[in-house]
């Protein structure tokens, strides 16, 4: 064979010799090394066995050392070391007794509140209440609508009453909210009205006036007066009076409304507080007529 055959032949085999002999010694070094405790650490146990009285541990059959009694108190007694020290528990609170807080530091609680707000609400209901049961049954004013209200003297009056546009003969005097008309003092006028008329309103009849409430009778319009028919014409609904205040057509249940007129003292009076219901239908005491086209 020649040195080259030998050497290929050397070389494989070599190589594979060491690879097996490298492998055994891993082998044998884990199976050695499993389990058992270097040489320090063997020192270290036995110094710290010997410091607590104890013999160095025996050999198995391993070659290891064993764990003893003695190595088993050692680490029983460095893990009670390595224990923290226990804390005593603090003793429980006791709750405090509630007290009531000092009524300046709560300000009004919801109760008070309630109670208050009730108690208000009943007072001013009361108060209102009260107040107008006492406007009802306090006497009436002595001036202004509602009262005896001085229209003028009696030469004014009459100068009111010629002078009076749209139409002659009616007067209208806004402080008594009437219109103060001339009435025909003739004996057939004067007994016309008696056999219709009384009271108060016929004694101003027979002093030659009668004072009418502006209120249309039927529901509540302000009757105007027609300057072309010289009738009293509610725009409202179409009722009519003549220059007296008696119904001439319309759905008015009556002739216009009247106040009392008195004279005193030389000046003219209507007494606003007494209200005589007008005269019914089909009443004519002056047989005016239609002097004119109508306006409403």
């Amino acid at each position: 064979m020649t040195t080259g055959t030998i050497l290929a032949t050397a070389v494989p085999i070599i190589v594979v010799l060491g690879a097996v002999v490298a492998f055994v010694s891993l082998r044998r070094r884990d199976a050695t090394g499993l389990g058992h405790l270097s040489r320090e650490t063997r020192q270290r146990d036995e110094q710290a066995l010997s410091a607590v009285g104890a013999s160095t541990a025996e050999p198995d059959g391993s070659g290891a050392f064993g764990i003893s009694a003695q190595a088993q108190a050692l680490e029983r007694a460095v893990a009670a070391e390595r224990q923290p020290a226990p804390v005593a528990a603090a003793p429980p609170e006791l709750p405090e007794d509630w007290a009531p807080p000092p009524p300046s530091e709560v300000g009004v609680t919801r109760r008070q509140f309630l109670n208050r707000s009730s108690t208000l609400l009943m007072a001013t209901g009361l108060g209102t209440f009260s107040a107008a049961m006492l406007a009802f049954l306090w006497p009436r004013p002595t001036g202004g609508f509602g009262s005896k209200i001085k229209i003028g003297t009696v030469a004014a009056v009459d100068e009111a009453i010629a002078s009076s546009t749209p139409a002659e003969n009616f007067s209208y005097f806004s402080e008594a909210q009437s219109y103060l008309q001339p009435y025909p003092t003739d004996a057939a006028t004067l007994s016309n009205a008696e056999t219709t008329y009384g009271g108060a309103v016929l004694d101003g009849m027979r002093m030659g006036y009668v004072a009418l409430w502006q209120v249309c009778p039927h529901l509540g319009c302000k009757v105007p007066v027609c300057g072309s028919s010289q009738w009293f014409e509610c725009p409202c609904h179409g009722s009519k009076y003549n220059r007296v205040g008696e119904k001439k057509s319309g759905p008015a249940p009556r002739g216009m409304d009247r106040f009392p007129v008195t004279i005193e003292g030389g000046s003219v009076y209507i007494d606003t507080g007494t209200v005589s219901q007008g005269p019914a239908i089909g009443t004519d005491t002056t047989g005016q007529g239609l002097e004119g086209p109508h306006c409403a």
